[in-house]
């Protein structure tokens, strides 16, 4: 939409570009509100196989789910690291700005948050990891949901 607005505006005079400024008065403009968008993640693990999965949905309400399978041995808070971190890169691949994260295991969102210290110094890197991603947001909040609602 912005760049038929600025086609529309590069083929203005100078006179019909101060016309249409006219028109639109900065003192009416209280604000532009930006809906943020809303991410789950989870992870799983079990003796045979590692996955992670992730669904954004817009402020429109479009779902778009991710999902993949990790080929090395892993832990489940690892699982939950990659997830998460694969949202955020999807996320911002779609260029979303305001993210609500949701995940449903209380010490990862804890430790996102940095709340709780992380202990497992393996976790380390995925923190360091996810920390950088998360500093590319406007605005970005993580939350913990129970597992039953993610």
């Amino acid at each position: 939409m912005g760049g038929v607005i600025a086609d529309h505006l590069a083929h203005c005079s100078p006179a019909e570009t101060e016309e249409i400024h006219g028109d639109f008065p900065d003192e009416d403009i209280m604000g532009i509100e930006v809906e943020s968008w809303k991410m789950y993640f989870d992870g799983a693990t079990n003796q045979n196989r590692s996955g992670i999965g992730v669904l954004l949905i817009s402020p429109k309400g479009t779902h778009i789910p991710f999902y993949g399978r990790l080929n090395f041995p892993t832990t489940n808070n690892a699982t939950e690291f990659e997830a998460c971190i694969m949202g955020l890169q999807a996320a911002l691949g779609l260029r979303v700005k305001e993210l609500e994260v949701y995940g449903d295991l209380a010490l990862i969102i804890s430790q996102i948050q940095n709340r709780w210290k992380i202990k497992e110094e393996k976790l380390m890197p995925y923190h360091e990891c996810l920390q950088k991603w998360t500093s590319k947001f406007s605005m970005i909040q993580y939350q913990y949901v129970p597992k039953m609602q993610n």
